[in-house]
């Protein structure tokens, strides 16, 4: 399995719209709101990397309002999933 995290940047005043339209992709198993640099910090598994490339390309960068975007694939794991963080 590739897990990719994405970095997202989307226009002023659109973070909400892109997040809430990213989550709904298939693949996309959470979409963050983040401080910084970027808007979002997105995770999606792939089983294939062809799969990761239609991903980016066909789904991904089709969302209105969605500017820029920094993808990272994940390697390795370490320590435990800590879970939801959030309350």
């Amino acid at each position: 399995m590739y897990r990719l995290f994405i970095l997202a940047k989307c226009d002023l005043g659109h973070a909400e719209e892109c997040g809430n339209a990213i989550a709904q992709l298939e693949d996309v198993s959470e979409v963050y709101s983040v401080t910084g640099e970027h808007d979002l910090l997105i995770k999606v598994n792939f089983d294939d990397l062809p799969s990761i490339s239609d991903f980016v390309q066909e789904h991904l960068h089709r969302i209105p309002h969605l500017k820029e975007t920094v993808t990272m694939t994940s390697f390795r794991v370490y320590g435990q999933d800590i879970g939801d963080f959030v309350n």
